[in-house]
């Protein structure tokens, strides 16, 4: 792991502390106390530990966990501040710290100043733990977004574990896990466990812009930060002005960014966002920018962006680094996938596969991710533009013409029900729902409640009811979904499974477009800067034409980072190691998923020979079906 581990308690425990030692050997250093005053035998016992992945301040000075206030704070600390130099002067008015890194800073301000005065100045993806042991108190915090994860268990005699990993707490807890039903519903439902929950009842994922307080046994949990973004009368309506704040904050974000003590890449595929950072780097004076990309043999099913990469790079003067994989490459690299999985996820195999190949040369990329969530990328925010028009989807009456439409096309064949027409219309008509909760919501269902009783041979448990986005976002349907995105698949899928992939093979991942100055921007900047017609991130494109190859600049079409899922799958070797999973003895003892329901799925998946985005679903459906078996039988005891 690179990250953290935290225990605080009423008392001592034995326990703890040999679990800190059987840790010792995976961590850089553990600062250990308990009782923190030898007179009082019933003191509360504590201890931290870290594990390094260095980026600023390679020197020793920079090791954690950090002490301040001669002894009385304490700070473990995962992720990067990027504004530590500015703090550094404008905040702390010093010019030198024992560290020259962040976490001398963070450190040094939080021994100041209130945790709730600090988290707002601070700029970067964070998760960290600090201990004041005057007050016998601790305190976690997150970031804004949910970049850096963070876990906890808070146990019956009022102890807290808190990790930077899922996987700790499970070895800490130790026996079988204890099944959360309604993070496995959430899982199947849309393929990533949703905050708070994990699929281990004991154990939350403090959920992002949240911090915890402990102290002597009592855990509370305060929200810091909510995203919002103002009405029209804070919008900017020049489309000149507009460009150049894009421009103008977007190269401050990647510049920012950029801070490090090590050679920072990035990883570049055929579309936008990534062509985006990469072409910002340059433009920022990076002579020696390496990009990576991921490529598939001819005839794997899905476009090969390896080469549309290349000749991106080649239009930079980027270095360029590529493996293309075969579909037996895949299979093999599925072992290493899973053992480092902290949680079950259907979607984060690709960036899995871009960290393995750019740590060979690089400790640090940058990723285009987000540009999607703020500024309308999905092809579906298109479609929800055609319910958001409609009086039929608005009224009353969309629900249950919805329904009927939706009845309708399940008749049809599947090449005319995946058809985009046909998409359009069960939009247009309701089908999709009438607010941009729903919208979000039936556009990232992978398995609607009728099927997930039929998989887990109960009634599910459904979401909790999302309160209106109009607050938080007045005046526009587009910025109310946006939001809806930035809430759940944001933070529960891309942000987490990003970090945890790239993680797994050391390399520190850096998102410049998930950041509080382009949030703040994005929320005044009109829809229509953002989405215009058939034009999804119309902003993003005008803002940066001058510095993209044209061949991006002109693509206004919506490119996915796609594995050949649904043709690999289907091949022998690929058919028999999902099967053989999913049909063993472990699976069907687990009791996780119904054999019967799994069978079906399973089989009509391999029987179809129909290559629309219906028999994309199907492969995903059998997919997340796997990886959750699969991550079950290394990770759920």
């Amino acid at each position: 792991m690179c990250g953290f581990l935290g225990w605080f308690s009423p008392t001592p425990s034995p326990r703890a502390e040999a679990f800190a030692g059987r840790c010792a050997s995976a961590l850089d250093r553990i600062v250990h106390r308990g009782p923190d005053d030898s007179s009082d035998a019933d003191g509360p016992g504590w201890w931290m530990g870290f594990r390094r992945l260095s980026i600023l301040d390679l020197s020793d000075a920079g090791r954690q966990p950090m002490s301040f206030g001669d002894g009385r704070y304490s700070l473990t600390f995962n992720g990067e501040i990027y504004n530590f130099g500015e703090l550094r002067h404008t905040a702390l008015h010093e010019p030198s710290l024992p560290s020259s890194g962040d976490t001398a800073v963070l450190g040094s301000l939080l021994a100041r100043d209130p945790v709730e005065t600090i988290l707002p100045t601070l700029r970067g993806m964070f998760a960290f733990a600090w201990w004041d042991r005057e007050k016998r108190e601790a305190v976690v915090a997150r970031d804004r977004f949910g970049i850096k994860p963070l876990f906890y268990h808070h146990a019956a005699d009022g102890a807290l574990f808190v990790s930077s990993e899922l996987r700790p707490l499970l070895h800490w807890l130790g026996g079988p896990l204890e099944l959360c039903q309604e993070a496995l519903d959430g899982f199947l439902r849309t393929g990533s466990v949703p905050a708070p929950r994990s699929l281990d009842s004991r154990i939350r994922c403090l959920q992002p812009g949240h911090l915890l307080r402990w102290c002597d046994g009592t855990l509370t949990e305060e929200t810091w930060f909510t995203p919002t973004w103002p009405g029209p009368e804070a919008w900017i309506t020049d489309p000149a002005a507009q460009r150049g704040a894009v421009r103008e904050t977007i190269l401050d974000s990647v510049r920012a960014h950029l801070v490090a003590d090590v050679p920072v890449g990035v990883f570049l595929s055929g579309g936008l966002d990534s062509s985006l950072m990469a072409a910002a780097m340059r433009h920022l004076g990076q002579e020696h920018v390496q990009a990576f990309s991921i490529g598939f043999e001819s005839g794997s099913g899905v476009p090969d962006e390896s080469d549309t990469a290349r000749d991106t790079a080649a239009h930079l003067g980027c270095d360029f680094t590529a493996r293309k994989l075969t579909s037996d490459d895949l299979l093999g690299e599925l072992d290493g996938y899973f053992d480092h999985l902290d949680q079950p996820t259907g979607d984060a195999l690709n960036t899995y596969l871009a960290s393995q190949l750019a740590a060979q040369q690089v400790k640090v990329t940058l990723s285009g991710l987000g540009a999607d969530e703020w500024f309308a990328g999905y092809n579906y925010h298109r479609l929800a533009a055609l319910a958001a028009a409609s009086p039929i989807a608005k009224a009353s009456l969309g629900r249950p013409a919805g329904h009927a439409v939706e009845r309708v096309l399940r008749l049809l064949p599947a090449s005319i029900g995946a058809h985009p027409t046909a998409k359009a219309l069960l939009y247009a008509s309701g089908g999709m729902g009438r607010t941009p909760q729903e919208w979000q919501s039936r556009a990232r269902t992978l398995f609607d409640p009728d099927q997930i009783a039929r998989l887990t041979d109960r009634k599910p448990i459904p979401p909790g009811i999302s309160p209106s986005m109009e607050t938080r976002a007045p005046g526009s349907w587009l910025h109310q979904l946006l939001l809806c995105e930035t809430d759940t698949y944001l933070a529960d899928t891309l942000l987490r499974d990003n970090d945890a992939t790239s993680m797994a093979h050391s390399l520190e991942l850096r998102i410049p477009l998930v950041d509080p100055h382009l949030f703040s921007l994005a929320g005044r900047l009109p829809p229509g800067a953002k989405l215009s017609g058939s034009v999804g991130k119309r902003i993003l494109r005008d803002s940066f034409s001058d510095l993209l190859p044209p061949w991006i600049a002109d693509d206004h079409r919506k490119r996915t980072f796609t594995l050949p899922l649904m043709k690999w799958m289907t091949t022998p070797r690929w058919r028999d190691r999902i099967l053989d999973t999913l049909t063993s003895t472990a699976c069907r003892d687990r009791g996780w998923i119904s054999p019967q329901e799994t069978a079906r799925i399973t089989e009509t998946c391999f029987r179809s020979s129909d290559g629309t985005k219906r028999s994309w679903h199907l492969s995903q459906s059998v997919w997340v079906l796997f990886v959750l078996e699969s991550w079950a039988q290394r990770h759920a005891g």
